[in-house]
C-alpha cells in the first residue's frame, strides 16, 4: 500500500496542472495575510492591560480576534481547495491514464484507497505550508506583545480546525470528480455547492439544511464568534461533523463507482 501511496505522490508531483493550481492557493494566502496585517497590527497597538482591544469601535478580546483573524485569512483561499482536488483526481480520466494505472494497480480498491491517502497527504501538507505562513505574518505583529499565543492549546485547536477544512474540501472534489469522471465536472459541481451558500439560497428556506452544505459547514467550523458576513446556521462541532461526512461519502461513492465502471 505504501508503494502505491508513493506512486500516487510522485504523479501528482509531475502535474503541471497541478502546481499551478497551488501556486494559486499560496499567491492568495499570501494576498490575505497581507491584507490582515495592518489590522493585526493595529489591534495590538490598542491592547489594554486586561487583555482588550478596541476594533471598529468596540472592545474585543485581543488573542481570540488575532486567532480568529489568521483562520478567516487561510478560509478565503481555501475555498479553492476542491479545485485542486478535482485537477488531482481528473488526472485519470485523460487519454485511458486510469486503464493504466489499473494495469500497475489490478485491485481497484487499492488504487484508490492509494489515491485518496496520497490526495490527503498533499493537501495536508499543503495546509501546513498556509498555516506557517499566516503564522509568520501573525508573528510581525505579536512579536513585541505576546509571541506565545502562536503555540498556546486555543492557537493548535484552530490550526487544527483549518486542516481538517482543507482535507475534507480537497477530498470533497476529489470524490465528485471520480464519481463524474471529468474534471471540469467536478468543478463545475463544487462550486454549485460553494455559491449555494454564499448566494444563501438554501439559508433562506432552511438555515437547518443549509447547515448541511460543505460551505456553509466550513463556516461554522472556523467563523463562530465573529462577524461571518451571513448568519452561521450550526455549531463548530456540527461543521466539523458534515465536512467530515462529506469527504467520507464522496470517496466511498467514488470508490464504488471505479470498481463498477470501465477503466477508461
Amino acid at each position: 500500500m505504501l508503494s502505491i501511496v508513493r506512486s500516487e505522490l510522485t504523479k501528482v508531483l509531475t502535474l503541471p496542472s497541478v502546481w499551478v493550481i497551488t501556486g494559486v492557493i499560496l499567491a492568495l494566502n499570501v494576498f490575505f495575510q497581507y491584507q490582515t496585517l495592518g489590522f493585526n497590527i493595529d489591534t495590538v497597538a490598542n491592547v489594554r492591560p486586561d487583555g482588550m482591544s478596541e476594533v471598529d469601535g468596540r472592545a474585543v478580546h485581543a488573542e481570540t480576534e488575532l486567532r480568529q483573524t489568521l483562520g478567516v485569512s487561510v478560509f478565503n483561499p481555501g475555498l479553492l481547495f476542491p479545485i485542486l482536488g478535482a485537477v488531482l483526481a481528473g488526472t485519470e480520466f485523460r487519454a485511458g491514464q486510469l486503464g493504466l494505472s489499473l494495469v500497475a494497480v489490478p485491485h481497484r480498491l487499492r488504487l484508490v484507497l492509494g489515491k485518496l491517502s496520497a490526495m490527503t497527504a498533499y493537501a495536508l501538507v499543503l495546509g501546513l505550508v498556509c498555516i506557517a505562513m499566516a503564522n509568520a505574518f501573525m508573528y510581525i505583529a505579536v512579536r513585541n506583545w505576546n509571541p506565545g499565543m502562536l503555540w498556546s492549546t486555543d492557537m493548535l485547536a484552530a490550526e487544527a480546525a483549518l486542516l481538517l477544512f482543507t482535507v475534507t474540501f480537497t477530498l470533497i472534489g476529489a470524490g465528485i470528480t471520480l464519481i463524474t469522471r471529468r474534471t471540469l465536472t467536478g468543478i463545475i459541481a463544487t462550486v454549485i455547492l460553494i455559491m449555494l451558500t454564499m448566494a444563501q439560497v438554501v439559508a433562506m428556506v432552511s438555515p437547518a439544511v443549509d447547515a448541511f452544505l460543505p460551505l456553509s459547514a466550513a463556516r461554522n467550523l472556523l467563523l463562530q464568534g465573529r462577524d461571518a458576513g451571513a448568519p452561521l446556521t450550526g455549531s463548530a462541532g456540527h461543521g466539523a461533523a458534515v465536512l467530515a461526512g462529506w469527504a467520507l461519502v464522496t470517496s466511498v461513492v467514488a470508490t464504488l463507482a471505479v470498481k463498477r465502471r470501465d477503466a477508461r
